[in-house]
């Protein structure tokens, strides 16, 4: 061999180049009765790539490929490098149901830690799949009104047929009236309305119209306390009706009217269990202040709009022909008809619920708000009878110092103030709080310039919530709407319009999007000089383009290194004026975005280990903001605050994501103080909550705390050791004195206690334990709602 380095150069890049060309990776997806199934699909967090296969198109920022069949089964090949993770989902369609229509089914593979399908690519491998394709419910949707309209059809079809073929054909004579036949008919038309709404509710309305024998046994058995309900019912009527023979008619009529407004109820309830998960009960009207004023009834009026209405009313008209056929199936065979009733009372009581279907999809609504009515775990009604005085709210604690404190904070002669926003960022993810994840080591790094607050709250697990809580120094709005988006003007002072009064320069920067739940129209009134999003996107970073299953809900982002690059570049115009500016990352919001080469965290959750690399993108953020204050000389005069706008969970307690829940992976967030002329390294013990940030940043300023503020200076001598939140969307209210927590689940009236310093993670429930403590703490819990109601009010006029 002439020259045997060329011969190895050659071959290095022969390697090089089949190796650049990655793994062929087959997945087969199982699908039989499918006639196209179409792979929806990224790499490594849903990035797109030039070598998809053949008819692959991109939409809405992910790719599109048909699969090929294959017997029963679809197949794609693709190329893609080693160690890459692809991400998928499958869409395909179905052609199916008595009409033989084509219907669209979507498997994303819905799991408590997986939202998608998702594979870690090793050499040339085959992934077989194998959905159950009977857990998946189609895509295509069926309104209510429609849904209504097509049994109140089929049912007067039925009675018109039946009553022409008796009149016309047969020629025999009708059923006379019989009480004791019009009794049993009622009960049953009660129960037949009862399973079609119940399906509904159940989202099996579609599957009930296409397949109605596969629906039914599920339907069933989601009906049991319609069944019950139903029994019930007639139990306690049939009673008076075979006791009382001389007032039958009567008995009957309101036997009727009860069976009219049952289904009334039930048939509302559709568009309430769509809001909560659940119907109503007293607490939930009580508790979202339905009786001291119309946010309640607001909320379900909102939501049902001139078509849900009409479907109702078709529903309930739908009755009287079902009615009539039931009548006189009665009548003509009262066995026969007897026997196919008693076997489906028999199937509903006894078949167990499918756990596939949450329970409160199941619950019928009049046993619900009844059984509401009977609990006593609630609130007090009435704050007055509390024996708390209003006054622990609406007082003012004189804002009163240590010593050493006050001294302090006058010497350094802060001028400065950045405050950097840790999307979804829990407390337990920061380093400093919990060293098991090493996510943030630059944040670490500062703890001799540092101050901890470990009792840290938001007082909302939602973004715009919080936004404005620690802006305006307020406890939020009790209530499923936004500040953000109802009353962007609301006449509430913030941080940025006072300083703003004193002469600051003002900006927000976010590397997400502000028009999310109209944000960006609640910052242009607060008095900020400068706001920018990613849109903004002067770094040229790449766009993120958020969960494709929800492309319209303002996910976008960019690389959370561009807010100290867009900072910097605001700061350089005029170095004289002191400043106070917003940075909020994004990178760790769902679904979580990375970028670089990923840093593995062992936590055995790909979700959670994007999330961690989100966050480690952010504390290298946070890095070169510090660092570039102290190459500009601005850091000794600059103080930074640093905390998570909420949490976000990733499988405790069931929960995935951050506003379901008042655990402390929704609302336990990290809220530091950086000044390396201020702080050395000390934790605080105290319980914060959002609504002190502000008063604090301005005692710190020697500035003074506008009387609107609600919260306190966390340096105060004589603040609170106490904090209050809610969730608005699954209506539980909580708070944290001490080492204990409390939340209050106004939707299952249900308190839970959890003592902090010993079960960190709120596995045990003492509420038992301690009742008259958890008395206690929810008497105060109720005059805060009320405070916080009223007090909230004028500024919505």
């Amino acid at each position: 061999m002439k020259n045997p380095l060329k011969y190895l150069v050659f071959v290095g890049l022969l390697l090089g180049a089949l190796s650049a060309r990655g793994s062929i990776t087959e997945i087969r997806y199982h699908a039989p009765g499918a006639t196209e199934v179409t792979m929806i699909w990224g790499i490594n967090d849903w990035a797109t790539t030039t070598n998809g296969p053949a008819g692959t198109t991109i939409k809405d920022g992910v790719m599109n490929s048909p699969m090929v069949r294959e017997g029963e089964d679809y197949v794609i090949k693709i190329a893609v490098p080693d160690s890459s993770t692809i991400d998928c989902m499958f869409f395909f369609t179905k052609i199916t149901g008595p009409f033989k229509e084509r219907f669209n089914y979507l498997d994303v593979n819905e799991q408590p830690d997986k939202k998608y399908y998702y594979f870690k690519v090793k050499g040339n491998a085959v992934i077989r799949i194998n959905p159950d394709l009977k857990k998946l419910g189609t895509t295509k949707t069926i309104s209510v009104l429609k849904y209504a309209a097509v049994f109140f059809f089929i049912f007067t079809a039925l009675a018109i047929l039946l009553y022409l073929g008796k009149k016309f054909i047969f020629k025999t004579p009708f059923a006379p009236f019989k009480p004791t036949v019009l009794f049993f008919s009622v009960a049953v038309t009660l129960l037949i309305t009862l399973v079609i709404v119940r399906a509904v509710i159940t989202n099996e309305s579609v599957q009930f119209l296409i397949d109605p024998l596969r629906a039914l046994p599920l339907i069933f058995k989601t009906s049991f306390q319609d069944f019950l309900y139903t029994g019930i019912l007639a139990s306690l009527f049939g009673l008076l009706f075979f006791i009382r023979k001389n007032n039958r008619t009567l008995i009957l009529s309101v036997f009727a009217l009860s069976a009219i407004l049952s289904i009334a109820i039930c048939i509302i309830n559709i568009k309430v269990t769509s809001m909560l998960g659940r119907p109503f009960n007293y607490q939930w009207l009580y508790y979202s202040d339905f009786l001291m004023s119309s946010d309640a009834s607001n909320a379900i009026g909102n939501n049902i709009d001139k078509r849900s209405l009409l479907a109702y009313l078709i529903m309930i008209l739908t009755v009287v022909p079902l009615g009539w056929l039931m009548y006189q199936s009665f009548f003509k065979s009262p066995g026969i008809t007897s026997a196919i009733l008693a076997v489906c009372f028999g199937f509903g009581f006894f078949a167990k619920n499918d756990a596939s279907v949450d329970k409160g999809k199941t619950e019928n609504p009049v046993i619900y708000f009844v059984s509401s009515l009977l609990q006593r775990n609630g609130l007090s009604i009435l704050a007055e009878k509390n024996g708390v005085d209003i006054n622990e709210f609406t007082k003012k604690n004189k804002n009163v110092l240590q010593p050493q404190d006050a001294a302090k904070f006058g010497a350094a002669n802060i001028k400065n103030v950045i405050i950097f926003v840790l999307e979804s960022t829990s407390a337990e993810y920061i380093t400093p709080y919990n060293s098991k994840y090493q996510a943030t080591p630059f944040l670490d790094s500062l703890k001799s310039s540092s101050l901890y607050f470990d009792a840290a709250y938001a007082h909302a697990p939602t973004t715009n919530m919080s936004m404005v809580s620690f802006l305006c120094g307020s406890y939020p709005y009790l209530s499923y709407k936004f500040i953000t988006k109802e009353r962007p003007d609301i006449r509430w002072p913030s941080i940025s319009s006072e300083l703003k009064k004193n002469g600051y320069r003002t900006s927000f920067f976010n590397s997400g999007d502000n028009r999310y739940m109209g944000a960006d129209l609640f910052l242009q009134q607060r008095g900020f000089d400068e706001i920018a999003d990613f849109k903004e996107n002067t770094c040229r970073a790449p766009v993120f383009t958020g969960d494709p299953r929800y492309p319209y809900e303002n996910m976008e982002g960019i690389n959370d290194a561009c807010l100290p690059v867009k900072f910097f570049n605001w700061i350089k115009n005029d170095r004289s004026t002191p400043f106070f500016s917003m940075m909020w990352t994004y990178q760790t919001h769902y679904p979580y975005y990375t970028t670089g080469k990923p840093i593995d965290f062992h936590s055995n959750n790909e979700s959670l280990e994007r999330y961690l690399n989100g966050l480690h993108d952010a504390d290298k953020a946070l890095r070169q903001l510090v660092e570039g204050l102290k190459a500009r000389d601005l850091l000794n005069s600059t103080l930074i605050v640093v905390f998570g706008d909420h949490g976000e969970a990733f499988g405790r307690h069931g929960q995935n994501g951050h506003a379901d829940g008042a655990y402390e992976e929704n609302l336990h967030i990290p809220l530091i103080l950086i000044n390396p002329l201020l702080f050395n390294g000390g934790h605080n013990t105290e319980v914060a909550g959002m609504s002190d940030i502000a008063p604090t940043i301005f005692s710190i300023l020697n500035k003074p705390i506008p009387n609107q503020w609600q919260g306190e200076d966390l340096f105060s001598i004589h603040r609170r050791n106490k904090v209050y939140f809610f969730s608005p969307f699954c209506w539980r209210f909580g708070c944290r004195e001490g080492d204990y927590k409390l939340i209050y689940d106004a939707n299952a009236n249900l308190s839970y206690l959890y003592d902090l310093k010993t079960d960190p993670y709120e596995s045990h429930n003492i509420a038992d334990k301690n009742p008259k403590y958890v008395e206690e703490l929810k008497k105060h819990l109720n005059t805060w709602i009320q405070y916080q109601v009223q007090y909230v009010k004028p500024f919505l006029k």
